[in-house]
């Protein structure tokens, strides 16, 4: 699943970088591209600590 969200991030992250290399960085198509990037890194973090958490109870 993170494999899926690691793909997400990357493209993502491209798609600000082309953006933002001829806009400005307060640019609206910018700072939704960012935000979407944040929602998605957050989230793949919450997964990685929610699969740690449960693999320590377990052990």
């Amino acid at each position: 699943m993170n494999d899926m969200i690691d793909k997400q991030i990357e493209e993502l992250r491209l798609q600000m970088h082309e953006v933002a290399s001829d806009k400005k960085l307060t640019d609206q198509r910018v700072v939704s591209i960012s935000c979407k990037l944040d929602l998605l890194i957050n989230e793949f973090y919450l997964r990685d600590r929610l699969k740690a958490n449960s693999e320590y109870k377990t052990s």
